[in-house]
């Protein structure tokens, strides 16, 4: 048997086209430059799962504002 990766996610990029790294995240959609850079290869449930934890970013800092 082989160990086999899930396959590629399909889930749409976050990304809303505010490119701008600012205290480690985009200023645009709150990923890290690694989640920005895994995103391609990330499986459907890597994707939803940071989704997830990019709501919760997006909740914390809308909290702090």
């Amino acid at each position: 048997m082989r160990n086999r990766r899930p396959s590629v996610g399909s889930t749409p990029s976050p990304c809303v086209k505010v490119c701008r790294i600012e205290d480690g995240y985009c200023a645009g959609c709150l990923r890290t430059v690694d989640e920005i850079r895994d995103w391609m290869i990330m499986s459907d449930y890597e994707q939803k799962k940071l989704l997830y934890e990019l709501k919760w970013r997006q909740d914390v800092r809308n909290d702090h504002s």
